[in-house]
């Protein structure tokens, strides 16, 4: 039997689900990863400890509810949490943490850019709220506060993004990711 995978990569869990190809469930699996509090209005999560995550619960959903039964997985869907931002090296390699979507510490930047003509003009282009959890405004913070990681960084990827590539060694992104970050004309 055919089936689809969805694989939502939350906040604080990875959720893999199954259902048939009318819509009937035919299991799900989660797994946890913690959210890092450095400091206030940071929220950082480790890239690779979300990968591994996925992997391991997806590995055991695949052998115990999917191949175990014979279904046949002919697609595979990902839905994540929006707003995450992480530097990425020449390499691919993760610069640290990713900063989640509860992440505030560019409050400085998005008051500074919602104020100006830039920030006005921005947001009739792009439609994306200006707010410190925007893509946008925490690069801008990475430039100002951390400059050899903003240096370092060949691309900024969102989580959802990581793990595709990661996947499919593809640098590919979807519109509803793009949108939020402040920076798709649409």
């Amino acid at each position: 039997m055919e089936c689809i995978i969805t694989i939502e990569i939350g906040t604080g869990a990875i959720r893999v689900t199954a259902f048939d190809m009318s819509g009937n469930l035919i299991g799900s699996s989660k797994g946890s990863y913690p959210t890092f509090h450095a400091r206030p209005d940071f929220s950082e999560q480790d890239p690779e400890q979300i990968f591994i995550t996925m992997l391991y619960i997806l590995k055991n959903f695949l052998n115990e509810k999917i191949h175990s039964k014979k279904h046949q997985v002919v697609s595979i869907c990902f839905n994540s949490a929006m707003h995450s931002v992480l530097p990425i090296d020449k390499n691919g390699v993760p610069l640290g943490n990713a900063m989640v979507w509860s992440d505030n510490r560019a409050k400085k930047e998005a008051h500074e850019l919602i104020s100006s003509d830039l920030g006005k003009s921005l947001y009739k282009t792009t439609g994306t709220p200006i707010h410190a959890m925007s893509p946008l405004n925490k690069i801008t913070w990475l430039k100002n506060n951390d400059k050899d990681r903003f240096v370092s960084t060949r691309q900024f990827l969102s989580i959802k993004t990581y793990i595709s590539q990661q996947l499919t060694g593809e640098d590919v992104v979807d519109y509803s990711v793009a949108s939020a970050t402040g920076m798709l004309n649409i």
